[in-house]
Parts: structure tokens; C-alpha cells; sequence
């Protein structure tokens, strides 16, 4: 008697057990709330979105000015029906700010995208590991960008046509639709 009341008791500690709900890190899902990028009508919400310094130099009065930017952004794509990481990853390399067309009096500055442009360069990259090709370089065939320089972040709209390439130079196909906007903080190496 007590071998079956100890057997069933082992057994509802197990079934209760079983039952226990834990969140395991792929539930997980980190958003930063610095922007979105829109890919042919898709929009996706970004994971990242940070820049370096790639140029100072000295003003007249002595003062340190950052001359050249770099701007990273990554975004996590969720597809119906895949398990594996999906992401789209975007450089912005800016090595001369004074490049870009200064609007009126402010901090902000437009630059002209395309791929003979020597002020800008544009990596885009998306790693897809549910594909059988899992990484995808894109061109900038055309488009343009605005910086608008923060005390604190940098925001950055963009509307670009891109384009599938082996080597992120020559285009393949035609162009897709890619925009969106973003707040970059300074990332402290």
C-alpha cells in the first residue's frame, strides 16, 4: 500500500514538474527603440543602432570636431515559418561630414546616395541561416540620406534603392525599395 501511494506521489511531483512554464533566451526578443527600416513595404523594427568616429580635427579656436562618422544599424527579420537567425545589417560610412549639403543654418545634412559616390559608402548586408545562400550583399543604385547631428544621438533618415550583388558593387537584379529612420548613439570603444 504505502509502495503505491509513494509510486503516485513520485508521479505527480513528475507531472507537475513537467508542467513548469520557463522563458528560455529565444523568447526573448530585444527591440531598441531607435528606429525602423522598411524593405519593399515590410517594415522591421531595429535591434541596434550605434556610430564611431572616424575623423577629428582641430576648429580655429583649438576645439576637437568629429569629421567622419561611421553608423551601424542591424535589425532582427522574423518570416513565417523560420527558426533560424534572419538579420539585415546596414554600415553608413561617412569619412567627410562636410561633404553632405548643409540645410539652412542647422545641424542637418543631405547627402546624394549612389554607387560612384566617394562621400558616402553603404554596406548592406542580409544573413539569412533558414536560406541555402545565407548571406546577401546589396548595392545603393540610387537614393538619398539625412544626418541631423545631436547632442546626444544622430538621426538618420535614408531612402535608397538597392540591389542583390555577389560582391556589393555590381547590382544583379533591379532594385528594391529600402527606407527608414534611426537614432544613433555614440558607441565608446
Amino acid at each position: 500500500m504505502y509502495k503505491r501511494i509513494l509510486i503516485f506521489l513520485i508521479l505527480d511531483v513528475m507531472l507537475f514538474a513537467s508542467c513548469k512554464k520557463e522563458t528560455t533566451p529565444n523568447d526573448l526578443t530585444y527591440i531598441c527603440e531607435c528606429g525602423s527600416l522598411s524593405l519593399d513595404g515590410n517594415e522591421y523594427q531595429l535591434t541596434d543602432a550605434h556610430w564611431i568616429t572616424l575623423a577629428i580635427d582641430t576648429d580655429d579656436f583649438g576645439v576637437d570636431v568629429i569629421t567622419g562618422k561611421d553608423y551601424y544599424t542591424t535589425t532582427k527579420i522574423e518570416l513565417e515559418g523560420e527558426e533560424d537567425p534572419h538579420h539585415l545589417n546596414m554600415r553608413v560610412v561617412i569619412p567627410d561630414l562636410n561633404e553632405g549639403n548643409l540645410i539652412g543654418s542647422s545641424n542637418v545634412r543631405l547627402f546624394q546616395a549612389h554607387p560612384d559616390s566617394n562621400n558616402v559608402a553603404f554596406i548592406i548586408e542580409e544573413v539569412n541561416f533558414n536560406s541555402l545562400s545565407p548571406s546577401t550583399k546589396y548595392v545603393v543604385t540610387a537614393g538619398a540620406f539625412q544626418l541631423t547631428q545631436g547632442s546626444i544621438s544622430d538621426e538618420v533618415t535614408f531612402q535608397l534603392d538597392i540591389a542583390p550583388s555577389i560582391d556589393g558593387t555590381i547590382p544583379l537584379t533591379t532594385s528594391s525599395y529600402f527606407n527608414g529612420s534611426f537614432l544613433a548613439d555614440k558607441e565608446e570603444l
